[in-house]
């Protein structure tokens, strides 16, 4: 056979299988749709999600990465490296304003630095809109459900992924943060008489980061926290919010309320950055680029805690 023939054989497969797939996810748009940057994808529900849209086109993955049209959340696991494993694990919420998730800069980067560490990471795959058609309060309580449902899932199968049960935190970027937040200010301990055993369990993370905080550029903390509020880390710059994205004044003010409660709070402030100061872009890591220390100084300021109760 001869390369040429080989070649041409080899992009006809290539093509068929992503025919196949693609027919399959028109065929069952509940399914959630496979995910080459990590070894397992998995369905926050069995079934069909609490809340389902029908008729919603297809999921599906622009040039930049970026995730658009979920109607089906689900988990994406990233195991520690097994020579390295912690036991703590992070569920990160990608940023994109409710609309799209930049699961590329957001998830599989920071997987990329935190897996090293000895940090199993799960990303998030939450429902935005489109297709949704909400009220900003409206995507806040249906992401909110997705949030919830997600520590609940990785506290079931802790032991299955070598997870710590009580070392589980939620990270988020931009939109992303703002659905962390609201978790860390919302969680709630299960019902203990549901019959599905995941939501018997507590949806309360174990802590909370934000990056670049955002709640559509408002510089008031729209969030109501409780002395029960899980430790919570915020990352910021002072450069952000100017024109756009998220003033600082938000996370800020989050930061006040936590004091006020008691609740353990850092906030890791640089200079430069502006909305994209979480990024873990590699090469920022590589280079050095000071707010991309911010993992470390995470994994720092929780070891330093004193020990929450179990």
């Amino acid at each position: 056979m001869s390369q040429r023939l080989f070649r041409s054989l080899l992009f006809i497969g290539a093509f068929l299988l992503k025919w196949e797939n693609l027919a399959a996810a028109e065929a069952n748009p509940a399914a959630p749709t496979a995910n080459l940057d990590a070894p397992l994808t998995v369905p926050l529900w069995p079934d069909r999600p609490p809340q389902f849209l029908e008729g919603a086109p297809a999921e599906f993955v622009g040039e930049n990465g970026s995730i658009k049209n979920v109607t089906v959340p689900a988990l994406v696991v990233f195991p520690a490296d097994a020579e390295k494993r912690t036991g703590r694990a992070l569920i990160i919420c990608a940023g994109g304003g409710y609309g799209s998730l930049d699961w590329k800069t957001h998830v599989v980067y920071a997987a990329q630095v935190f897996n090293p560490l000895g940090v199993t990471v799960f990303g998030l795959k939450y429902r935005v809109r489109p297709p949704h058609r909400l009220t900003n309060e409206g995507i806040q309580a249906l992401t909110l459900l997705d949030a919830k449902r997600a520590v609940r899932l990785v506290r079931h199968r802790a032991e299955e992924w070598g997870i710590n049960p009580h070392q589980i935190g939620i990270a988020g970027y931009s939109a992303g943060g703002n659905l962390a937040m609201n978790l860390a200010a919302n969680f709630d301990l299960g019902d203990p008489q549901a019959s599905d055993p995941i939501d018997r369990l507590s949806s309360r993370p174990d802590f909370a980061v934000g990056l670049a905080t955002w709640h559509w550029r408002q510089k008031e903390s729209p969030f109501h926290f409780r002395p029960e509020t899980p430790p919570v880390f915020l990352v910021h710059a002072t450069n952000d919010g100017v024109p756009g994205g998220a003033p600082i004044e938000m996370p800020k003010a989050i930061a006040v309320d936590l004091e006020k409660l008691g609740v353990p709070v850092k906030m890791a402030i640089f200079e430069q950055g502006a909305h994209g100061v979480g990024n873990l872009i590699p090469q920022r890591v590589k280079r050095g680029y000071p707010p991309t220390r911010w993992p470390q100084l995470l994994l720092e300021w929780l070891d330093g805690l004193p020990q929450q109760p179990q």
